[in-house]
């Protein structure tokens, strides 16, 4: 995490987790809740003014709960409803003992008083240095981030702070590991924002990550002088052309567009758009792009036909000019979302929150592509500017509603619908199902505890169903919570197999326990137990 932005956060949090932990104490609300209580400790004494944040991370995962532990080290955090959580503690400069675990899962499934859920902290360590640019002069407010040298150690966000007036930048608050230093941004991930900027550098000047010098940092450690030297500004170029419509070569203004990294012939990177729109002439232009391959794309708008393959280029020395983006009148998809097995008005209402996605499996995934409609009140849709292929469909905001049919004229098309180029497809019907069943249980582990660093899963998969089919919504991954607990809900009526995962560090090969078979009814809950045990020998590293 950012150095700077912990800070920030974590004096937000302080603030916000008051709050909060006083509106906790505000009489229970209606439905069933539960207290979450524990202790705070460093090196065996007591933490005093530690927040405890409990996260939900399904459903609304705006749902946050805190408190702060007194001079005992002791913290209560009442009034928290049933759901997933992630409970962590923030206090700056200190880290979990545990380097490899930042927080600690939960799953409340009733009313119950869950105790003993506590933390040990340390100090974490600090790494702190000088950036200079070519000449020796400090660099002023320019990024360092720490990478951990292995990936295992579970760090999937580097910690960035940011350089003082003086180019002195500190990082603290380290788990234990061994790191590699760089300041600067890669811009190969971050077209259209390099301009001014410095190449990514490691210390103490390389280029490459693998050359970098490694930084050890232990419990409460400081390595000091650990100075980076940038070279000159990456120079930056720009990119000038035009959109036009196909047929007539006329310009097309107003259109929306961005441009993507190519890694590859077949592979891009981020993209961006930032509301690129052409002007009355069709043209554009992009600045700040460092030399590298890169794709242009129309960005697909709502209730707009056009449509425009992407357009490759590549910036080696020198400017790019003369692009031409061709449009066209794309494919469009319409028809109607109706939901099965229900004629609860209410249900019905809530359709109108879902937003429907297509995506065309003939079309390039970097193309920036992303189709989608609202749905009207009477359960309509319509998408435009589809290039041909096989048109397949997701959802965004849908709850505990699922895909289950996908229907043409009375015909059920499992793996999507073929569409030609510039086809007006219409009689589409999305039959959906509202999911109310459970799955809950335990995971018990067999031959040890859980090692630092691992993880369990559980996955629902229904038996019978074609994993090509669309209609895979209702299958469902959560992971098992502190306690060895689990709950999925919102799953429609089928059969499932049900099984755990266990993720271990530095293991190339999940270990997998073995299967159940589990009816799920609507409305109803079941409770499995399932177990799954330590491979014998040492995890295999990389």
């Amino acid at each position: 995490m950012d150095s700077s932005v912990r800070q920030a956060f974590a004096c937000f949090l302080f603030i916000f987790g008051i709050a909060v932990y006083a509106h906790s104490q505000t009489p229970a609300p209606k439905k069933p809740t539960a207290t979450i209580s524990g202790r705070v400790t460093i090196k065996g004494k007591a933490a005093a003014g530690v927040i405890v944040n409990v996260r939900m991370t399904e459903g609304d995962q705006s749902e946050t709960y805190a408190a702060v532990t007194n001079e005992q080290g002791n913290y209560k955090i009442s009034n928290v409803p049933p759901g997933n959580y992630l409970v962590v503690t923030v206090a700056p400069a200190f880290v979990p003992s545990n380097s490899s675990s930042w927080g600690k899962t939960l799953v409340i499934t009733k009313e119950e008083a869950v105790e003993n859920l506590d933390f040990t902290l340390m100090r974490g360590g600090v790494i702190t240095g000088k950036v200079t640019d070519a000449d020796g002069r400090p660099v002023i407010e320019e990024q360092v981030s720490a990478f951990l040298a292995r990936l295992d150690d579970n760090y999937e966000t580097p910690p960035v702070t940011r350089t003082d007036d003086r180019g002195i930048y500190r990082l603290f608050g380290l788990p234990p590991g061994k790191y590699r230093v760089g300041a600067g941004q890669n811009a190969n991930m971050s077209p259209g924002f390099a301009q001014g900027a410095y190449k990514l550098t490691f210390f103490p000047a390389a280029s490459e990550f693998s050359q970098a010098s490694l930084v050890e940092v232990t419990e409460a450690s400081e390595a000091t002088g650990v100075d980076i030297t940038l070279g000159r500004p990456m120079t930056t170029y720009s990119a000038r052309g035009r959109i036009v419509d196909a047929d007539s070569g006329q310009p097309v203004p107003n259109v929306n567009y961005g441009l993507q990294t190519r890694i590859s012939p077949s592979s891009f990177s981020s993209s961006i758009s930032g509301g690129n729109v052409s002007n009355q002439a069709g043209e554009f232009k992009l600045e700040g792009l460092t030399p590298g391959k890169y794709a242009i794309f129309i960005a697909p708008q709502p209730n707009s036909p056009v449509r425009a393959d992407p357009v490759n280029f590549e910036i080696i020395d020198s400017d790019v000019n003369g692009l031409i983006v061709k449009t066209s009148r794309g494919a469009s998809v319409s028809g109607v979302m109706v939901l099965e097995g229900t004629d609860d008005k209410a249900l019905q209402a809530k359709l109108m929150n879902i937003t429907l996605h297509a995506q065309v499996s003939d079309e390039s995934w970097h193309s920036g592509a992303n189709h989608m409609s609202k749905i009207g009140p009477d359960g309509r849709f319509v998408i435009n500017g589809l290039p041909g292929g096989t048109v397949n469909f997701g959802m965004s905001n849908y709850g505990n509603f699922h895909i289950v049919r996908l229907e043409r004229d009375g015909a059920v098309y499992p793996k999507g619908i073929e569409v030609k180029e510039g086809e007006q497809v219409s009689g589409v019907r999305l039959v959906l199902s509202y999911g109310s069943g459970t799955i809950s249980g335990v995971v018990k582990l067999e031959g040890g505890a859980l090692p630092a660093g691992g993880s369990l899963y559980v996955t629902m998969v229904r038996v019978g169903v074609d994993p090509e089919s669309i209609t895979l919504s209702s299958d469902r991954t959560t992971r098992v919570d502190t306690r060895g607990q689990f709950i999925v809900e919102g799953l429609v009526p089928a059969t499932y197999e049900v099984s755990a995962t266990m993720y271990l560090p530095a293991n190339r090969t999940p270990v997998r326990g073995a299967k159940q078979q589990v009816v799920v009814a609507d409305g109803a809950a079941t409770n499995v137990t399932l177990t799954i045990s330590l491979p014998d020998r040492p995890p295999d590293r990389p």
